[in-house]
Formats: structure tokens, sequence, C-alpha cells
């Protein structure tokens, strides 16, 4: 077991390299191993010059390799920088262990006559009994590149074999069977390599197995029989009319043969239980199986079937909450100069990487965009402060992600001009002076009046141009005294006459 999962792990390996290298250029050799004992591994050849580019002339390759019944492949004269050899190594020729294929170029030379040589390069892969590949897992549409699933959306469980054994057990099993386990626990069998499958339990550890079994077993044919004797059974008829009977003894049928295939159904038994390392995780107990038709599942020691090739397959992945309930509060109508406070939260699992991007007019969100440098939060809950100096229409660009999502949520700010006031000095003087003004008025006014009424001014009227006789002879004490007289005061006597 160990030295078959040691082929495995050898193809992630260092390639060992012997090449001779001209003056002109190399070849790179690559594979697309390891490969399964009976699959087909396929060798791409490329040349390439100093400068990184494909060099030009004829050329020939020579492929071969180590094994104890070589193969070996020789092309003709091309103009190609590019050659492909696929070879298969079928039991019982040749067996599970590491094997190495080399290219040896040359370059023809001399209007063609001679083919001198120009580069060669080897490389090592493996051949294992196991199936090869991986367990892919598609959420949202693509394919996880960590370990890390959401609860929030089911999972696309994917077989991810290698071409040449995929197309080796479609071709040539005569049954395929994929069983599924989650926890060590069954939870599905199918012909195909897919599982879908909800991970509901948040901030939890899980370990996905999966077991491909191909049968190449001959099919189970039944054959039905080749001669069927009937007898025929008279016929009868109401009717007045005569009713003849057939007299023949037999009528011969003839069946083709048919077949059909049968594939176990396996046993579920569970016999033991198990440690599993998983941090803070809490489900860190599972059963493991012990059943003659899940061998390598769950620490089982069962020896195979040698007819049957089998591929075994796991992943440890860590489930989390995908990003919700985003939202945001605080006032996106201010005005210059003024503070823009908001407050943000969302669920989810953490941590939380955030960004904040101040974006000029309105933006489209596309889905596509990205953080260079994010503030790392252990909850999400933050708050943004900024100020705006000009007048318009600005969006607030927030970005927060986790392990398994991403939630990018735009908001718009409008910054409303502020409209051109008067100085309170220029309102309030005018206004004051006006009203002491009015006051002043009145007052005087008022006054005026109360005086007019209090006080009654008499007026004298002397007229002194006024031309009588009484005037010739009348003293000047005379005629003051009869002015006032006239005027409508008190009499004056006239002093001679009192004497």
């Amino acid at each position: 077991m160990n030295q078959q999962r040691s082929f495995v792990a050898a193809s992630f390996a260092a390639f060992l390299i012997c090449q001779v290298v001209s003056a002109e250029g190399y070849v790179k050799l690559t594979h697309d191993g390891p490969v399964t004992l009976g699959g087909t591994i396929t060798f791409k050849a490329e040349l390439v010059n100093r400068r990184g580019e494909p060099p030009s002339g004829s050329f020939r390759y020579t492929w071969k390799d180590d094994a104890l019944i070589q193969h070996f492949y020789q092309t003709d004269k091309t103009e190609n920088t590019t050659s492909y050899f696929s070879v298969s190594y079928q039991s019982p020729e040749y067996h599970v262990g590491s094997y190495k294929m080399e290219v040896y170029v040359c370059k023809f030379q001399y209007l063609g006559l001679y083919c001198e040589e120009y580069t060669s390069r080897r490389v090592q892969f493996d051949v294992t009994r196991l199936l090869n590949g991986e367990v892919a897992i598609e959420q949202y549409n693509k394919t996880l590149t960590n370990e890390f699933v959401s609860s929030g959306e089911e999972a696309k469980l994917i077989l991810d074999l290698h071409k040449g054994d995929y197309e080796y057990i479609t071709k040539a099993a005569t049954s395929i069977s994929t069983y599924w386990f989650i926890d060590c626990h069954r939870v599905n069998s199918s012909n195909n390599f897919r599982l879908d499958y909800n991970f509901t339990k948040a901030d939890t550890f899980h370990t996905i197995q999966a077991l491909v079994e191909a049968s190449f077993d001959p099919p189970t044919t039944t054959v039905a029989p080749t001669n069927i004797t009937t007898t025929p059974t008279p016929m009868t008829d109401n009717s007045t009319k005569p009713v003849t009977q057939r007299t023949n003894s037999s009528v011969n049928v003839t069946t083709i043969p048919f077949t059909t295939t049968t594939t176990p159904l396996p046993s579920t038994t569970t016999i033991a239980t198990a440690k599993i390392s998983s941090g803070n995780n809490t489900n860190n107990t599972v059963p493991l199986l012990g059943n003659l038709t899940h061998p390598f599942v769950c620490g089982s020691n069962i020896n195979p079937e040698a007819n049957k090739t089998y591929g075994y397959f796991q992943k440890q992945i860590k489930t989390r909450a995908p990003i919700s309930n985003l939202k945001t509060e605080g006032v996106i109508y201010i005005k210059p100069w003024d503070l823009l406070s908001l407050a943000v939260s969302c669920n989810g699992s953490g941590p939380f990487q955030k960004c904040v991007k101040i974006i000029v007019g309105q933006y489209n969100v596309t889905g596509n965009e990205t953080c260079k440098d994010p503030e790392v939060l252990k909850s999400c809950e933050f708050s943004i402060s900024h100020y705006f100096l000009d007048a318009q229409e600005y969006t607030v660009l927030i970005i927060v992600s986790n392990e398994v999502s991403t939630r990018i949520h735009p908001v718009a700010v409008n910054i409303s001009p502020v409209k051109p006031t008067a100085q309170l000095s220029v309102i309030v003087v005018p206004v004051s002076c006006s009203l002491v003004a009015i006051v002043v008025i009145v007052f005087g006014i008022a006054y005026y009046v109360q005086s007019k009424s209090r006080y009654t001014v008499e007026v004298a009227d002397f007229d002194f141009a006024q031309s009588t006789t009484d005037m010739e002879y009348k003293t000047f004490t005379e005629r003051l005294r009869d002015s006032f007289n006239n005027a409508g005061y008190t009499q004056l006597n006239n002093s001679r006459e009192g004497q």
C-alpha cells in the first residue's frame, strides 16, 4: 500500500534529466503521468532555441524507454518542432514501478543527407497499481482551489482522473462503480465519477473519500433456448361458417442470445472507530468501514481482487458560512466638507477581508473587482469615514470576502451644493436701524399730539399798518391798549378816564 502511494507521490518529484544541449537550442519534455498499469501515458517533446522560439529546419525524433521490453519509436523527417509519443504498459509484460523515457533529436544538414545530433532529454515517470487523479469540488460554477467549502451552496464532487487512466477503464472495463464516503459513512454509489452533496453545517471539518472499482471480469452471459415448440389451439367460431383446424405439429422460433452484466451490491457493516486530527473540529470521531467490498477506505487492510483495478481518492475540507446580510447605515446626502460616516455589518464565517474604494460618479459592479491590500478583520463590523470636497455624486465601493465568498456592495453618496447666503451683519444692521427710526418717528408724533392738547398758543395780530384817523391823536400807550382790546383780551381802562 505504501509502495503504491510512493509511486503516485513520485510523479510530483523533480525530473531526472540527462540531456545534450546544442548551441542552438534544447528540447522540453513533459508527460501526463503517472499512469495506472494498463493505461496509456503520452509524452510531449517541444523544441525551442535560445530565444525561446521554435527553431527552423528539419528534424527527426527518436523515442525509447528503459523497460525490459523496450518501447522504441522513430519519426520520419519533419519540420515540426513538437512531437508526441503515447505508450501503454500492459500486465503481465510490465509491472508497477518507475521508468524513464528519453527523446533524442537530430537535425538534418548538408541538403538533408546527414542528421546531426541536436539535443536530447530524459524524464522519469511512474506506472501505478491504483488509478490516478484527484477529487475536485465545484461551487458557484467555479472549481475550488483551496480546502474551504461553502455551507450555503451545493458542492459538486468530481473525480478528475488522468486522461490515460480514464480512457483505459472506460474502454476496457466491463463494469465501473464509484463509492462516495463522507467521514467514513457511505453516502452514495454510482456508475459515474461525480456526487452532489450539501455540507450544511458551517465551521466543521470533513474527510471526503472516493473508491473507484473497475472490473475486468467477462460479463455474465445468459443464452435463451434456441427452439421453442408450441402446439396450436383449435380456433372456434359461433357463426355458421365451417372452421378449419391447423394440423401442423410444431413451429420453430429462433431467439437471438443476449448478455447481462451483474454487479454485487456492497454491504456497509461498521466494525470500528478511529480518531482524525481536525484542529477545532467538533466531529472528529468517525466510524471505520471494515467490509470486504471497500478496500482502502478508512484504513481497511483488505487485499483487493486481482482482476479489478481500483482508484482511491481522499480530500479533507473545512466548511465556512458564506457572507450574507451585508448592510450599511448612515446619511448619504451630505454637503461639501461634511464627514461621511457609514456603519457596515454582515454575517458569515471569519476571518474577513475588506477594502473600500471611492469612485467619482456612478459605478456598475462587474463581479471582477479585487483588492490589492485588504484589511483583515475578525468580525464583519467596521465603519467608513471620509470627507468630500466637491459637490457631485460618488460611489463608495465596499468589498468584503472570506474563504468561500465575496460580496461587492456599492453605496451612492450625493454631495449637495450649498446655496450662497448674505452675511448676518448685512441683514441685522439695516433692519435694526429702520426699527429705531420708526420708533423715534412714532414717539415724536405722539409727543406732539400730547403737547398740543395741553397748551393753546395764542397769537396777537398787531396791525401796525392800519391807518386810522384816531392814530394821529392817540398816544402809543393808547394805541397799544386798543390793539389788546381788539384781540379779545380783558379791556384795559384808560388811565386818563379813571382820573
